[in-house]
This record gives C-alpha cells, structure tokens and sequence, in this order.
C-alpha cells in the first residue's frame, strides 16, 4: 500500500530542516537507505506557507487567495511517498525519518482509485 508522508514543522520555523534537531540523524541516510531500496517512490521540499496559493471554483468561477489554505499549527514543508506492506512498517519508515526528530511526520494510506483499465493499476 503506499502512503503519502507529509514533513510537517511549526509555522514559526517553516523553513525547519532534518539537521536542525539535536540526535537527528542526517537525511542522507534515509533517503539512501529508502529511495534506493525503491520504498520511497516520491519526495521532494515545499517551499513555505507564505508562496502558497489557494484555488477554489465556486460558482463557475475560480477564486485564488495567497498565503496558505488554511490556518494550522504545523506546515507541510516537504512530502514522500512510500510504498510499505502494512501501517506499522510504514510507521517505522517514518520514525527513521529525521523530520520526525525536528518536526513531525503525518501518515496519510492512499485510497486506491480501482481504475481496472489502469495500465500502473491505479496508481498515479
């Protein structure tokens, strides 16, 4: 099943990185370790909450607000996707991460789409 990893960390310190925490190991490690293996298919850092953009269509009409979504006491600052045989395996992946030292990481399973015609079986 995959997972999407969101790396969150506080809006204060958005731009929070994995060395930041004392006893976090470096990222280096994990994405070797994970990437290589293929775990890890996707990833990459967000850019702050400040760049963001929010789009809506209401009416027929498309409406876009800057700044963030919403208002949350964690920012998604970067994301993985993982690909793991159970929720505990995927937990123990993302305890390895190091963002989980320095922020927090939130597990989020994929609802597969079930397109049968699908030539990736539904996966994007």
């Amino acid at each position: 099943m995959r997972y999407l990893m969101l790396v969150l960390s506080t809006p204060e310190d958005p731009e929070l990185r994995p060395g930041d925490a004392a006893g976090a190991p470096p990222i280096e490690g994990w994405v070797e370790k994970y990437y290589g293996s293929g775990t890890a298919v996707l990833g990459d850092r967000l850019r702050p909450p400040a760049d963001a953009v929010g789009v809506r269509v209401r009416g027929g009409r498309t409406l876009v607000t800057d700044g963030p979504f919403s208002e949350t006491k964690e920012a998604v600052g970067g994301f993985d996707v993982i690909d793991a045989p159970d929720l505990d395996t995927a937990i123990t992946i993302a305890g390895e991460h190091p963002m989980a030292h320095a922020g927090a990481i939130e597990l989020r399973p994929f609802w597969p789409l079930g397109l049968d015609d699908a030539s990736d079986g539904g996966r994007a």
